[in-house]
């Protein structure tokens, strides 16, 4: 049965991974809420750059494995996140005081020495070993981007509320895992496909917190206060 549904759906290959990855960039372009916040603000204090900076290593590096499997949808998906990346780094460079921006260049020479040296291995050839760690580097990395909403977890506990959790961005990042996942079955990628079984279950438990903890939880608590 599976098997009749991904050959029925075989010839829409690239239109899935058209929709998968405007999805994906939709989730990048939830980073401009945090930008207009910064710019409201005024300042980055209490906003990790890691996301931002990350993301730009990541997409380069999503970037180098789309070209070496030649697939058009993951292509302009890792152009697009990559330019949101860049740009939502430079915003957050310039809103970040001088007298603190060591962070911010320490997360970015860890991330360019890191993201550069993946690189240059990746630029050796098209070998199946070198594609099999690159695919690999890229799926422990992508999961641990899709897991950083999960850093708000002790937070989220304490208050009982799932308010600092960004909804819309796992939203997307649930649909865009789900639409990957049958592109990566489409083009019997395993990677894609593997990445994205994980991702889902992390998309799952991310949406789970928004039952366990309603975002209306704090609100309620600071009434009864």
């Amino acid at each position: 049965m599976a098997h009749e549904v991904l050959a029925a759906l075989h010839p829409h290959r690239e239109l899935i991974g058209q929709a998968a990855g405007l999805l994906t960039v939709s989730q990048y372009l939830a980073g401009w809420f945090i930008c207009a916040e910064i710019r409201r603000r005024g300042t980055t204090t209490g906003f990790s750059p890691l996301r931002f900076v990350g993301g730009v290593g990541l997409s380069l590096l999503q970037l180098q494995y789309s070209l070496k499997l030649q697939a058009s949808a993951l292509i302009w998906t890792s152009i697009a996140t990559l330019l949101c990346s860049v740009f939502y780094s430079g915003w957050y460079f310039q809103f970040t005081p001088v007298e603190v921006r060591a962070p911010f260049y320490r997360l970015a020479v860890t991330t360019s020495t890191i993201t550069v040296g993946i690189l240059a291995y990746g630029s050796q050839n098209d070998s199946p070993l070198v594609m099999f760690r690159l695919g690999l580097v890229l799926t422990v990395l992508a999961l641990a981007f899709i897991a950083l909403p999960l850093a708000q977890l002790g937070n989220v506990i304490r208050e009982k509320s799932s308010a600092s959790l960004p909804l819309p961005a796992i939203l997307a990042s649930t649909g865009a895992s789900i639409l990957w996942l049958v592109y990566g079955l489409l083009i019997e990628n395993s990677f894609i496909v593997v990445q994205k079984i994980i991702a889902l279950g992390l998309c799952t438990a991310q949406l789970s917190l928004f039952i366990v903890y309603p975002a209306a939880g704090s609100v309620d608590k600071k009434k009864k206060q």
